[in-house]
């Protein structure tokens, strides 16, 4: 689920509403707003993202790709029109960008310039933040503090009532043993667990 191989920092989105504290809604850039377009591979289920957060300009909060959900105010309109997809984008162009992807996303901590906290994060993004997917070493960053792995978001996580967020962990774990491998130990246990007990849900 998450992206494989060196990942790049992009911006795929910007914040459109929340939820609650930590779950967000990302309206992923169409054509014609930004140069490069994200490519559906960029914001993949599992994919970590980062969003402003707080009045320092290097303080962003971490987040989780969860859910995916395509937005077209057009179903259920099954009537004639009078001007064809073609015709529309000449004569109408911003017709088009009433459909959207969007993204939602789990905030699971914070970085800032000096330290990185797992778990959460304590202020808000506001509407309109850029959404970014964060580089691999932004990842290792973020798990690693004082010298040791930090997974404080695990627990939260899996208290979610989310069938969806038990798989994207496991991903999640595939992707830290390969960035991280004087981890592997911890992470492969971890992962066994999680993975026994995903099975185990699925069977009841």
């Amino acid at each position: 689920m998450i992206n494989a191989g060196k990942t790049m920092s992009m911006t795929i989105g910007k914040v459109i509403k929340s939820n609650s504290h930590v779950d967000y809604v990302c309206q992923v850039y169409g054509p014609g707003e930004v140069p490069n377009v994200p490519r559906p591979e960029d914001y993949a289920l599992g994919t970590w993202v980062k969003l402003p957060a707080g009045s320092h300009p290097d303080s962003h909060a971490v987040g989780l790709v969860y859910d995916t959900q395509l937005y077209n105010p057009d179903y259920g309109t099954f009537g004639p029109r009078l001007s064809s997809p073609s015709q529309l984008e000449v004569f109408s162009p911003d017709y088009l960008s009433e459909t959207a992807t969007l993204l939602g996303l789990l905030v699971v901590g914070q970085i800032q310039p000096s330290h990185a906290t797992s778990g959460y994060c304590p202020v808000v993004a506001q509407i309109g933040a850029p959404v970014a997917r964060m580089t691999e070493d932004e990842v290792c960053a973020f798990h690693v503090g004082e010298g040791r792995l930090d997974l404080s978001y695990y627990s939260l996580l899996l208290s979610m009532p989310n069938p969806l967020l038990p798989p994207i962990l496991v991903s999640v774990l595939d992707q830290l043993e390969g960035l991280m491998p004087e981890h592997e130990r911890t992470l492969r246990a971890l992962r066994t667990n999680l993975s026994w007990r995903t099975r185990v849900d699925l069977a009841r």
